[in-house]
């Protein structure tokens, strides 16, 4: 405030005197600097990949959960005794639409088995489901493509290590006849299609990353220097969001394939008749 006085005190006098007070604007002009020019996002679309459900091999006796209690309700599914025991493993449950995902007895030198129930259906998947990480697949059932009939989504981990971090998007429909048929989100859509939507721009010794209509500065001093090419990395995780009939996509964004990351994105994912397609792109 002190400061403040003795320079307004001086543009009175300055005034007073009918000098006009050039100096004294030229010393607070900045100069000017353009933005990278930014344009909308399109959205992205790619066929799912699809696959029917097996009827199961045998009548399996399913496992029930365990019950809650303080002591052991992180311990509701049981990933270590199916991997110990060699039986089936209740790995998952969507319980306001009778949905589960059951592991099938696991073996080292066989492709993981999904047998998934819902309501009355029940059907295996080869799926990938495990990695050292032993993240458990999560469930949500909603009406993702607007047609008034639900859909159960899966999600499960496919891929962990140093900088990755990847579920699989499975959407089961149910058929007239009961059995499932799995829409999975090809990786393609986010690994190959979003990096074109991507910019790295250098102007005025200032970097930005641009998604669409949206910018973000990235301070350079403690990245990597060398060639810079936009990716959307090793990263893909998702949102689900029962209540609004909706699923997110959480990615990130590289600048060099090494995965060092410098920034996240989301995207919304839209799906109907078999096609996903992401939009609503967001930098943050």
């Amino acid at each position: 405030m002190y400061r403040i006085i003795p320079l307004l005190l001086m543009l009175v006098v300055l005034t007073a005197c009918g000098t006009k007070p050039e100096t004294v604007m030229e010393v607070l002009e900045v100069p000017a600097f353009s933005l990278p020019e930014t344009a909308e996002a399109e959205p992205i679309s790619s066929e799912a990949a699809v696959t029917e459900g097996r009827a199961p091999a045998e009548d399996y006796d399913l496992p029930l959960p365990r019950e809650f209690s303080p002591e052991n309700s992180w311990m509701r599914y049981d990933i270590d005794g199916w991997l110990r025991g060699g039986t089936i493993g209740l790995l998952a449950e969507a319980p306001e639409a009778g949905a589960a995902f059951y592991g099938l007895p696991y073996s080292e030198n066989a492709h993981e088995t999904a047998l998934i129930r819902w309501g009355n259906s029940l059907a295996e998947f080869d799926w990938d489901f495990l990695t050292p990480r032993r993240f458990l697949p999560r469930m949500a059932v909603m009406d993702l493509d607007g047609d008034g009939k639900d859909e159960l989504i899966v999600l499960t981990y496919v891929g962990s290590g140093t900088g990755v971090s990847i579920y699989d998007l499975h959407v089961l429909e149910k058929n007239p006849d009961g059995t499932l048929t799995d829409y999975a989100m090809p990786g393609s859509l986010w690994q190959e299609r979003l990096p074109p939507l991507l910019r790295f721009v250098q102007t005025d010794g200032r970097n930005f990353l641009i998604l669409g209509r949206e910018l973000l500065e990235i301070d350079m001093e403690h990245v990597l220097e060398g060639q810079m090419e936009p990716s959307a990395g090793w990263i893909a995780n998702f949102r689900l969001l029962p209540e609004e009939h909706a699923i997110q996509l959480l990615g990130a964004v590289d600048l060099w394939k090494t995965t060092n990351y410098v920034a996240d994105y989301t995207a919304d994912v839209g799906y109907r008749d078999g096609v996903f397609t992401l939009s609503g792109f967001h930098l943050q």
